[in-house]
């Protein structure tokens, strides 16, 4: 029986033969399933995962910095001081027009500022960070190993290519979006994330979870299995044990899973591939769903959600002093 590499449970522990349906290879793996943890891990890491991240792989897609219209610019970093707790008229409008984006629920919730040192790890390009900027976030680094070498961009992002290991340097607010899961040892990211902090730092790991209904309800074929690119897929438990391994208390979870756990399930139980051309993500025109079916997707994840039986989750953790 295989051992969970999380927990070191050995018993009743299941195994689960699942295919690679992003691209259709359809490549075989076995994930293991821990039945006290509930992690789901994969066993069969193959030699050269790589290959599994072609160059149209979307993370590693270029990104823009973009002319910045300075009127634009002043709006958006009034809104994003109002937002942070520097209240002020001008956010207060452009608020009530445009709502609160998405990334400015993770900040606030973290507590970090405009003058924050901010780290993404996993940003590929730099795409989140460069939309920071132009609201005003001013220390603003990514790292990411698949890149093909460091970027500075004008507005003073920088992205260097480099492994959490090999990076260096204190940060208020440490993020990983849809990393975490791609990585070979949690417990050594995690480890590695704590020495980057500062004492008062917080994390924010957005992750698809396996305590969730599409894992229940689709098993090998749920979208966000995604073998073999995703090696560990955490439960709230699971996190726990880690976070406290490594020096840290979680201190929220929230689900912000979307209808996407429901359209690219479905289509893999009818054999088709993410990047196929009759997928949902390439061509809704093509695909197999109606729009109905699609805003019932949508409200049942938003259902899901409000339950915390989504299938991906936002972890915040801070550091113990």
């Amino acid at each position: 029986m295989k051992e969970c590499r999380v927990c070191g449970n050995i018993r009743n522990n299941q195994t689960h033969i699942a295919c690679e349906m992003m691209f259709g290879s359809r490549d075989e793996f076995n994930y293991i399933e821990c039945a006290v943890c509930g992690c789901l891990q994969l066993d069969n890491i193959p030699s050269d995962i790589s290959g599994y991240y072609p160059s149209d792989y979307y993370s590693l897609q270029p990104a823009f910095e973009k002319k910045s219209n300075k009127l634009a610019g002043y709006f958006k970093r009034r809104y994003a001081a109002h937002i942070l707790g520097d209240e002020n008229l001008i956010g207060k409008i452009y608020l009530k027009a445009h709502g609160i984006e998405r990334h400015f629920e993770w900040l606030s919730r973290a507590g970090a500022g405009l003058n924050s040192g901010i780290l993404e790890v996993g940003c590929g390009a730099g795409k989140m960070l460069l939309k920071l900027s132009v609201f005003g976030f001013k220390n603003l680094t990514g790292i990411d190993p698949f890149i093909v070498s460091d970027i500075y961009y004008r507005n003073g992002v920088k992205v260097l290519k480099r492994t959490l290991s090999e990076a260096d340097g204190l940060f208020s607010f440490v993020m990983l979006h849809h990393a975490f899961e791609h990585i070979l040892d949690p417990l050594d990211a995690l480890k590695q994330l704590n020495r980057l902090m500062l004492p008062d730092g917080v994390a924010l790991i957005r992750i698809p979870v396996a305590d969730s209904y599409s894992w229940e309800h689709y098993g090998i074929d749920w979208v966000q299995l995604d073998a073999p690119r995703h090696t560990f897929i955490h439960t709230r438990k699971s996190m726990e044990i880690l976070a406290d391994k490594a020096g840290f208390k979680i201190m929220d979870v929230l689900c912000d899973s979307t209808a996407f756990q429901f359209y690219g399930s479905e289509q893999y139980i009818n054999n088709i591939p993410l990047r196929d051309p009759r997928s949902y993500s390439v061509s809704a025109e093509n695909s197999i769903f109606t729009k109905e079916q699609i805003k019932r997707f949508e409200e049942k994840a938003k259902k899901l959600n409000s339950e915390d039986r989504g299938d991906q989750a936002c972890f915040y953790l801070r550091k113990v002093t």
